[in-house]
């Protein structure tokens, strides 16, 4: 005899989906409506989103680095996140210096579960802020700003797990 095919379990009802949450151009700050492939205002591209975790964060090369008149530990840093225009950031990292390869949350990264603005710091703009270990969930690592070798491109994410500097 034959074999009875097997009845097809019914699937179970799909919960409505969610609606899609608007997002914030890293660019000018606008709010977007969640299907806009392009900023309304300044016609930057929506950022792509893998898990999330690093979206608005870069790996940068510090390319100025001054002190901040008038303040003792703060320096103002001309970053180049590959993109056209450097960014200003203003930081209090002391392991910084012109040449350092970082990592940078960029306006609209989720920061203590808020997105970062452009803001003033010791009456410099400020377009963002330098991430340290602790931020990006390394573990090891010293205080201060997280340090990358030259191997890591610029504009790219930042690695999962604090990468080795001492070339091993």
């Amino acid at each position: 005899m034959g074999k009875k095919p097997k009845a097809k379990a019914e699937e179970p009802e799909k919960p409505p989906a969610e609606p899609a949450e608007p997002w914030l151009c890293g660019e000018c700050e606008q709010e977007n409506p969640a299907e806009e492939l392009a900023c309304i205002a300044c016609e930057a591209p929506k950022p792509v989103s893998g898990d999330g975790k690093f979206e608005h964060f870069a790996v940068a090369l510090v390319k100025t680095c001054e002190p901040v008149p008038g303040k003792d530990k703060l320096k103002k840093l001309e970053v180049d996140v590959g993109s056209e225009e450097l960014l200003k950031i203003v930081t209090n990292a002391s392991n910084v210096k012109e040449g350092s390869r970082v990592v940078v949350a960029k306006v609209g990264a989720i920061i203590d579960g808020e997105p970062l603005k452009k803001s003033v710091v010791g009456g410099c703009p400020s377009e963002g802020m330098l991430c340290d270990s602790a931020m990006l969930g390394w573990s090891g690592g010293g205080s201060g700003a997280a340090l990358l070798p030259d191997t890591f491109a610029l504009g790219g994410p930042p690695p999962d797990a604090r990468p080795r500097t001492d070339g091993k």
